[in-house]
């Protein structure tokens, strides 16, 4: 039953990551409705995160710890609306072309999101995933740089304050939904740690 759950969020995942990359090559006027899509994306996301917290309510036998498990449901689901985030922010009609680095950092988020989907895929056999946690930390300090790189203010500036604080507001989105695999794979270390 969990490993079903974490297999459905993981899948939430890759659409969140699909609709990231096709906002990525869609005209402006056609952004925001890409983006709405992710919407649904979420709500399975949070139905199969409550799946994982009912399944822990009525079993008290769990393959893991029971608090790991439900952080790990929580932060996978959390990844999923982060994405939303940036799904927002790219659809901004602030952008006629992405600042530099987005689509680098949409190479992160989907590297990211393989992975993951990856690890869930073997977790429940082998729950010893450093492999995972070392990727995750790498793709994490990549994207500080690439943060950076979206919302530098020197080339935002000269097409406006608008595009400014689209780009800021981009970056962060960005830097938020990095952060929520690293926090993914906090948990899959804790995970490693007690039963290795």
């Amino acid at each position: 039953m969990f490993f079903t759950q974490f297999g459905a969020l993981a899948d939430s995942l890759q659409d969140g990551s699909l609709i990231l990359a096709e906002l990525s090559g869609i005209p402006v006027e056609q952004r925001r409705a890409a983006a709405e899509r992710l919407a649904e994306v979420c709500d399975s996301a949070d139905g199969a995160a409550s799946a994982v917290v009912r399944a822990l309510r009525e079993n008290y036998a769990t393959p893991f710890d029971r608090d790991s498990l439900y952080r790990l449901a929580s932060e996978l689901c959390q990844a999923v609306h982060r994405l939303d985030s940036v799904a927002f922010a790219l659809s901004s009609s602030a952008f006629d072309e992405f600042p530099v680095g987005v689509l680098e950092m949409l190479a992160v988020l989907s590297d990211a999101t393989d992975q993951t989907k990856r690890m869930l895929q073997r977790i429940s056999s082998k729950p010893d995933q450093w492999e995972y946690v070392d990727s995750v930390t790498r793709l994490f300090h990549r994207a500080e740089a690439l943060r950076l790189q979206i919302s530098d203010t020197v080339p935002a500036a000269r097409k406006g304050m608008v595009h400014v604080a689209a780009a800021t507001q981009l970056g962060f989105a960005f830097y938020e939904a990095v952060r929520s695999f690293r926090a993914v794979s906090e948990v899959v270390a804790e995970i490693a740690v007690r039963e290795s």
